[in-house]
């Protein structure tokens, strides 16, 4: 019996070194081969596999009591040679500089401070929305695949550009007109247009082709404020003038604030955009000129609604709602509330009805907010509103206080934004107080309550990009951020939580190859 326990010891014993041995055969093989691989691999995308020498054994790199000093010394003469082809070859392919051009531009950007309130600059021929102004003819771009008309995003009166931000190679005269396909689904087919002409009496609106489809086809019930179904919006977006103006970014604005450098390749990567406090500073003083503080009025709230006994539902001003327009959002945003009610119950809406009652008073509120609706899309959109029909308007959207003092702040301010880039004859007359409440919508950059300063992400030319997934780093290496845009809804672009990037390489900007920029889509 125990002679059979010794041989069964013995047994498991050399059971486990034979394991022991084979498991670390079989890791050194593997070792072998993963350096093979890495060595082909390294010297193919290098170019320079023919000039190896034949492939022999690669040693592991830590050594063991196995192998004697000197075949180790051996393998290492054989070897360095070839260690030696590979860093030569790494040497030849190590980070190129960047054309000084997108250097350039990651110091830099061109900024689009928009008119405020727009009526102020209806000459301007830089402006989003709208149509184009152009001079001479014009050939209105299609998508090449559906052949459908592209929707008209912006364009950029290039005299107005300050001469160093074009880097030397944007033109100087004309206009830099660019499109974009607002259907959804759609999001990589857009165009850029330049037209090469600054003469001031040539210049003419173009009149958009009859088949040019609603931006956003059927989202556009839940795009536009006033809007309850798609055939309610509209083909082209608001107009609003701006003002392109150069900013300087500190280092810290393009790279990491306040941090050095890893090494020297890293001067020579393509700048992102960076949102820092120099950054922030560098907008708002684009924004004022350093004509004020950069502080705005506060935008409006619930509480802006309140009568001075607490309870009266007041409007903001004695002239509101000023046009048809302005009832048809008020009401639109009603129905749409009133819905919501329906569909998610709140007893702290109505809490003194039972819930069957509070379910047939939101039905009823929502049926006559959408008659009001209906009534006010059978008129003309910017007709002035007479002072009974307005009385009895307000009269009746205050009587339901639980759902209006909800919406009211932003369906004011929508109806008022709308008139303001519309019907520039109806803007002058509203109140200049109620107009800056809607300025903060509209800047660059403003001073907060406590003293810092918001300055979301702009729209702009020639700068740093954003990096948002990181897909397109080996883009901005050869290519120049010709325009970025974001998602803002005061001028009706709804893109989403990402950003539209145009590009375009130096070249082609200085030969004027604008039909070769390319355009990008990246969501958060």
């Amino acid at each position: 019996m125990q002679s059979l326990i010794v041989i069964s010891l013995v047994f498991a014993i050399s059971a486990i070194l034979l394991l022991f041995l084979l498991a670390t055969l079989v890791r050194r093989q593997l070792a072998k081969r993963a350096d093979q691989v890495r060595t082909d691999k390294a010297a193919k995308r290098l170019g320079e596999k023919a000039a190896l020498p034949p492939v022999a054994p690669v040693l592991p790199a830590r050594r063991t009591r196995v192998i004697s000093a000197a075949p180790l010394a051996e393998a290492e003469a054989y070897l360095s040679p070839r260690l030696g082809t590979l860093a030569a070859a790494r040497g030849e392919n190590a980070v190129q500089p960047l054309p000084e051009a997108i250097l350039a531009a990651g110091q830099q950007a061109i900024v689009l401070r928009r008119h405020f309130p727009p009526h102020l600059a209806q000459g301007s021929r830089s402006f989003y929305g709208g149509v184009p102004q152009v001079p001479g003819p014009f050939a209105w771009p299609h998508d090449r695949d559906s052949g459908k008309p592209l929707h008209f995003i912006l364009q950029l009166d290039l005299a107005e550009v300050p001469e160093a931000a074009g880097l030397a190679l944007l033109p100087t005269s004309g206009a830099l007109l660019f499109f974009l396909d607002l259907q959804w689904g759609n999001g990589q087919i857009g165009a850029v247009v330049w037209t090469g002409s600054d003469s001031a009496a040539d210049w003419a609106e173009v009149d958009p082709p009859a088949d040019l489809a609603v931006a956003y086809g059927d989202e556009g019930a839940y795009t536009w404020p006033w809007a309850l179904a798609a055939e309610h919006g509209i083909a082209h977006l608001p107009r609003w003038p701006f003002k392109p103006l150069l900013i300087a970014l500190p280092d810290e604005a393009s790279a990491r604030e306040g941090a050095e450098l890893e090494d020297e390749d890293e001067a020579q990567k393509p700048r992102a955009w960076c949102n820092t406090e120099a950054t922030a500073r560098a907008l708002l003083a684009a924004q004022t000129g350093g004509a004020s503080d950069g502080a705005l009025p506060e935008q409006y709230g619930p509480h802006d609604f309140t009568g001075a006994d607490g309870d009266e539902f007041t409007a903001p001003w004695a002239g509101f709602p000023q046009d048809w327009l302005a009832i048809q959002t008020c009401a639109a945003a009603l129905v749409r509330e009133a819905d919501r009610a329906l569909r998610f119950p709140r007893r702290s809406l109505y809490p003194d009805l039972d819930d069957a009652a509070r379910t047939a008073h939101l039905a009823s509120v929502k049926e006559e907010a959408q008659a009001w609706f209906d009534h006010a899309l059978a008129n003309p959109a910017l007709d002035a509103i007479k002072p009974p029909v307005r009385a009895a308007f307000w009269e009746w959207f205050a009587g339901h206080k639980p759902l209006t003092q909800l919406i009211a702040p932003g369906a004011v301010e929508a109806a008022i934004e709308t008139t303001l880039h519309a019907a520039p004859h109806e803007a002058a007359n509203i109140p200049p107080e109620v107009v800056a409440r809607l300025a903060y919508r509209h800047a660059l950059a403003q001073r907060t309550a406590q003293g810092g300063i918001h300055a979301p992400t702009p729209n702009r030319l020639l700068a740093p990009y954003s990096d948002v997934q990181g897909d397109q780093q080996e883009r901005a290496v050869t290519h120049l951020l010709l325009l970025e845009l974001s998602t803002d809804e005061a001028i009706g672009h709804r893109f989403g939580e990402g950003v539209y990037q145009f590009w375009i390489t130096p070249e082609d900007l200085a030969e004027r190859r604008f039909d070769k920029a390319v355009l990008t889509t990246t969501a958060y």
